[in-house]
């Protein structure tokens, strides 16, 4: 390939006066032959330089550090092995010999060609990568990247130079416990039984009752993610196993917690930041058909499938999404241990007042459904102020706390009583500290 670096006035003149100007003005000299290929206006070189030297995963390298910075020169010398001869050129010995050979290096493999609208030479190598841009110049990778951008998808938008990280499997990060014995920072399954909702007679004397024993989803693994945002849709990045149930319903329900960990203020105009990502996998009871009423079903149908429903009202009636229905259930077993730490009298009043008291998770929720999966989003960044400030106050005590947590679908009419438990876990002491961070 001819050469695309343009020579200026006085460069013979210059390997001339060897004896005068002793190897610093030799070394100065090859600097600026390589700094000369900004001038280079040659259109056949530079339609040439486009399709040989355009890195596009350079735009990606360029977020490394300074001290991982290569320059162009080390390129260059690198291109077929001629450093000796050049490094005798720089450091002012050998004969003529090795000094034509050394600038020959730098000629013969055609620097990447700066268009001539471009700035000038800089005088470090951070405001140089600053004007030029990444895209303009290859840069040299270290060992492990070149492995990395083998085996890396030709779409240059899908190329990180961060190491991919396998998606993590679901259920991998807290570990199982049988019901009935005491473990900390683990999950256990939960009977349905244990919790009270609306009862068959409940539009008429409002009693709620205990709910039926059968779910139509039983737990199978939870996981806590850390976020420096919080993540939607999270079955996208873990591996849910393969059920195959056949069915009108997903055989896979995943819920995702969203719970932020930044300071709560008032006046927040942004429901978004750090936060973890408690995330529960619930599989489909075998015996769904079997143990679950019809008209149970059909409600989960509904709100599986985003129906809508006309809701009485005044003065007229509205439509509302079926799905709307979801309620929260929740409650701390050892309320009493709870109560002997250092509580002030607010704290103390607000877990009193919430403890298994059902919430409808409207509107702070979200939907997804993938292949064989439904995914429920349960967004507390988005919870009122006060609810977030007793969600913040809680965070240390978490790890000290047995927490049952379920959801149901509410019945609002008299054929669609008793409620029964769309999915229920127990949490033993969970430890949000020090979990894998996702997405980031």
């Amino acid at each position: 390939m001819g050469a695309c670096v343009s020579r200026p006035k006085g460069w013979a003149m210059g390997l001339s006066k060897k004896k005068k100007n002793g190897g610093h003005r030799q070394k100065r000299i090859i600097r600026r032959r390589v700094s000369s290929s900004n001038k280079s206006t040659n259109p056949q070189h530079q339609g040439s330089m486009d399709s040989a030297w355009f890195d596009c995963t350079s735009v990606m390298d360029s977020e490394r550090g300074d001290e991982e910075f290569y320059s162009v020169y080390d390129d260059v010398v690198s291109l077929n092995g001629s450093e000796s001869a050049l490094q005798r050129t720089r450091e002012g010995g050998g004969d003529e010999s090795d000094r034509m050979q050394g600038l020959a290096v730098v000629q013969n493999n055609c620097l990447p060609c700066i268009p001539s609208s471009s700035p000038p030479a800089v005088e470090n190598k951070l405001s140089f990568r600053k004007r030029l841009g990444p895209s303009r110049l290859s840069f040299k990778w270290r060992e492990g990247h070149a492995a990395a951008a083998a085996a890396a998808p030709a779409d240059p938008t899908l190329v990180s130079p961060r190491a991919v990280v396998r998606r993590p499997i679901a259920g991998s990060t807290i570990p199982y416990c049988p019901m009935g014995k005491r473990m900390a920072d683990c999950w256990s399954p939960l009977e349905p039984n244990t919790f009270k909702v609306r009862g068959k007679n409940y539009l008429r004397d409002k009693k709620k009752e205990l709910a039926p024993n059968c779910a139509a989803y039983y737990p199978f693994g939870v996981d806590i993610f850390l976020s420096q945002r919080k993540i939607d849709h999270i079955a996208r990045f873990v591996e849910l196993p393969v059920v195959n149930v056949d069915g009108d319903v997903p055989s896979i329900l995943v819920v995702n917690v969203q719970i932020p960990l930044y300071p709560i203020s008032m006046f927040q105009s942004e429901h978004d930041g750090e936060g973890m990502n408690l995330v529960m996998y619930f599989k489909l009871s075998e015996s769904y058909s079997k143990d679950l009423p019809s008209h149970f079903r059909d409600s989960l149908t509904k709100f599986i499938n985003d129906e809508v429903e006309r809701v009485r009202g005044f003065p007229v009636d509205t439509i509302a999404p079926f799905r709307e229905r979801l309620k929260i259930l929740g409650r701390i077993v050892n309320m009493d241990e709870l109560s002997k730490l250092n509580l002030n009298t607010a704290e103390r009043k607000l877990m009193n007042a919430c403890n298994e008291k059902p919430v409808l998770s409207r509107p702070q929720h979200e939907f997804y459904l993938g292949e064989n999966y439904f995914e429920i989003d349960l967004d507390l960044h988005r919870f009122s102020y006060v609810s977030r400030k007793g969600i913040e106050s809680f965070h240390e005590r978490m790890k000290l706390s047995i927490l049952d947590f379920g959801l149901t679908i509410q019945g609002n009419k008299a054929e669609e009583l008793p409620e029964h438990i769309l999915c229920c876990v127990r949490l033993d002491e969970l430890d949000y500290n020090n979990r894998y961070h996702l997405g980031t």
